[in-house]
């Protein structure tokens, strides 16, 4: 690696991060041809960093050699419920300069998160992009892991499953709110049992119950409900995407989907996703976006079988608050 000059980076850096940028997603169009969309140019990567410093608390380092930026990572200092205080690196929030190589990364995080760490935040998600498998590697070799998959499908490729279930698939309507805040509740039983472990809190369950019973009455939503019998098997949700950097044009977000443990392996997940690939297309849709967490087993295994293929990856590190005081700069260690 060249010698590099670091140094906070700020909205005056704009210019050549959105440069950096670009040619980032330049590779990775190259590798995910779907991604050379219409939000690829240096206008919209200007606005969207732009947005990012005014809009939030951001901190960030630049790599500088002879003047020039060659690499940059910069985070978003959040606070909330689920996650407390935390980093958040966006898609857009992290490149260097296609002659660098992946330590650039990693020293890069060296100093950044030191700061990060003075604000309080010892909680760190950054969106990685996968075309270049640097990126990856480098977050490897910094102790992040892969929390949450992106993945995208192209609708053409879609080979609707066989031997599905017998259940009827029809679109919900506002008669069925109390159905959907039945199974509100399947995705957060998945991630909260082995081996995902999240945490269920009581409040963030009846909130998502209410959403669930009000999201029907959502006009750009599309919900898909698997009956039998008179009972509710499972469900899946689609809505238009806005695309991004990270999202081709004219695609359609499948948001959320699930279906209950004991119709598990009966081909539900199978019906609803031919019936719904069936009705996007027919809306002219070209792809589609999903996510899902890597450690929900039912999820990280059907979706690739459905052809989504990872774009993006959500990784993230976890570090010892103790840290703050466990240090060496600690008074105390001198008495020892």
């Amino acid at each position: 690696m060249k010698i590099c000059e670091f140094k906070p980076i700020s909205i005056d850096d704009i210019s050549a991060m959105a440069d950096l940028l670009i040619h980032r997603q330049n590779f990775e169009g190259e590798v995910f041809p779907f991604l050379k969309n219409s939000c690829l140019n240096v206008k919209y990567a200007t606005d969207i960093l732009g947005k990012l410093f005014v809009n939030n608390k951001v901190i960030g380092i630049g790599a500088f050699t002879n003047n020039e930026l060659v690499g940059y990572i910069i985070g978003e200092i959040k606070i909330d419920t689920l996650r407390g205080r935390h980093v958040w690196v966006p898609y857009e929030g992290i490149a260097i300069r296609m002659d660098q190589s992946s330590e650039l990364i990693r020293n890069l995080y060296a100093k950044v998160s030191v700061a990060w760490l003075e604000q309080g935040c010892f909680m760190h998600y950054t969106i990685i992009p996968l075309g270049n498998q640097m990126y990856y590697d480098a977050y490897q070799r910094l102790s992040f892991f892969i929390q949450q998959v992106h993945g995208v499908m192209n609708m053409e490729d879609y080979k609707p499953f066989e031997n599905v279930s017998d259940a009827e698939i029809r679109v919900a309507n506002k008669m069925d709110s109390e159905m959907m805040g039945k199974m509100s509740s399947i995705i957060q039983s998945y991630h909260n049992s082995a081996p995902t472990f999240e945490p269920a809190l009581p409040e963030v369950v009846l909130d998502m119950k209410a959403a669930y019973k009000s999201i029907v009455e959502e006009n750009d939503e599309m919900f898909l409900i698997a009956i039998k019998d008179m009972k509710e098997l499972g469900f899946q949700e689609y809505c238009p995407i806005t695309s991004d950097l990270m999202t081709p044009d004219n695609g359609v977000e499948l948001g959320v989907a699930g279906t209950y443990y004991s119709q598990m392996g009966r081909g539900v997940g199978k019906k609803l996703m031919n019936e719904g690939c069936r009705i996007m297309k027919e809306k002219g849709y070209n792809s589609m976006i999903t996510d899902w967490r890597i450690t929900n087993l039912a999820s990280s295994t059907f979706w690739p079988k459905c052809g989504f293929k990872p774009v993006a990856y959500r990784m993230v590190r976890y570090i010892n608050s103790n840290i703050a005081w466990a240090n060496f700069n600690n008074p105390s260690i001198k008495l020892l």
